[in-house]
């Protein structure tokens, strides 16, 4: 039976006049569900621990559960929502996943007792076993190969009104019992209440890493948000920006701009944060990012590290240049080390996390020698020393602001 929307979700399911029958043993595992939620439910960091203790409740005031799922909708760039599944058979360990965007509309989703929720039902129950089955959905007929027999989901009341759900399986022979179905609907809103709190903080999480970097965020979300916050770090800052981009901007049409400067930031970015680096902003076209040096790390291995990145971004042009528009793409990366100013720089209703200050200005400057000299990575003085072998000098050169030719230096070519 499926519901829609309103209170009484196990009188809808099972018929209000069989309410009577409930089992009295449902009182007071209510009662100790309901205290342990507000209590030490409300010290736990993580969806994935809520569920499995969740699970683990249920079990022990012994309710037969053989799977549970809840799947949570997000505010995120890459996904729409985020699942976590719990199974008898592994009572311990929770699954995960996250539902992209494609999957959205298909059937896959839309034709499933999900569907029905994200539809406006408050419930949906079906049967899976002879002779009462009703497996009219494909994901069912899953749960029955599994010798499940009973299955219902219920919407999970989260107060934006998003349709969140979660889901009850068991095995158990005749299915749940009138007193179970009516536990787990006088706990959802609790685990409703739990669960929101904690996908907030993961989406608050989420979107400080994805707008300003991992390591940004995790400042800002541990109080560094004054503007004029900061401390000095030393790190190996990395610039780099695309070469013709003015030409290229005016040539194609904004669709296919879009996704050039996407596979570029892709192609850029992927390097980065696979060898240790944070980007800390997109300007235009350009990408400023750090591989920061703390306690223990040694300038050598991170000098190694930020240099193997640019060297993998350049692997990635080949692909870049077969993204239409993009057969003659080119970007140029400026890598330079020293101390910089890390924290909140901006208006008092606008502020920014990023690094400033004489390293990072030399590294701008080191990078349009680049454009100038065709040279697609320049590395400063400073880090061509903590490399040793493996470059070579290219020049020196003067550029704006610095009284002195600076040397620059680029890998060194096979002869």
């Amino acid at each position: 039976m499926t519901r829609r929307a309103g209170h009484g979700t196990i009188a809808a399911m099972v018929g209000p006049d069989r309410l009577t029958d409930v089992n009295r043993d449902y009182d007071r595992a209510a009662a100790d569900f309901i205290a342990w939620y507000l209590g030490e439910a409300t010290q736990i960091k993580s969806p994935r621990t809520l569920v499995r203790e969740t699970c683990l409740r249920f079990a022990a005031h012994g309710v037969p559960l053989q799977k549970f799922s809840a799947l949570l909708l997000m505010l995120h760039p890459d996904h729409f929502g985020v699942s976590h599944r719990w199974n008898r058979a592994a009572p311990a360990e929770i699954k995960s996943g996250r539902g992209s965007y494609a999957i959205w509309n298909s059937p896959v989703l839309q034709d499933s007792p999900y569907g029905e929720i994200y539809r406006g039902a408050a419930a949906l129950r079906r049967r899976l076993e002879p002779p009462h089955a009703r497996i009219d959905y494909a994901v069912l007929q899953e749960y029955a190969d599994d010798r499940a027999t009973d299955y219902v989901i219920m919407h999970l009341p989260f107060s934006d009104g998003g349709r969140h759900a979660a889901a009850f399986a068991t095995d158990r022979p005749g299915g749940f019992t009138l007193a179970e179905l009516k536990l787990m609907d006088a706990m959802l809103p609790h685990m409703a209440r739990q669960s929101e709190l904690l996908t907030l903080r993961y989406l608050t999480t989420t979107l400080l890493d994805t707008y300003v970097g991992r390591h940004a965020g995790e400042r800002v979300l541990t109080g560094q948000i004054r503007r004029g916050s900061g401390e000095t770090i030393r790190a190996v800052v990395w610039l780099s920006d695309l070469r013709g981009f003015t030409p290229l901007s005016e040539r194609l049409p904004g669709a296919d701009l879009i996704a050039l400067l996407n596979a570029y930031f892709d192609c850029v970015g992927g390097a980065i944060e696979a060898g240790g680096g944070e980007i800390l902003k997109f300007v235009g076209d350009a990408v400023l990012a750090i591989f920061p040096l703390t306690d223990g790390d040694a300038l050598p291995a991170v000098s190694r590290a930020a240099l193997a990145a640019a060297l993998r971004a350049r692997e990635g042009l080949a692909k870049l240049r077969a993204v239409p528009g993009g057969s003659a793409l080119d970007f140029g990366t400026a890598l330079h080390v020293g101390e910089v100013l890390y924290g909140n720089i901006g208006t008092a209703s606008r502020l920014d996390f990023t690094v400033i200050g004489p390293t990072v200005n030399l590294t701008a400057r080191i990078e349009s020698l680049t454009s100038s000299m065709g040279e697609p990575i320049l590395l400063s003085a400073e880090l061509a020393r903590s490399l040793g072998a493996g470059i070579e000098s290219a020049g020196r050169h003067r550029v704006k602001g610095v009284a002195e030719p600076v040397e620059v230096f680029r890998p060194a070519r096979t002869r």
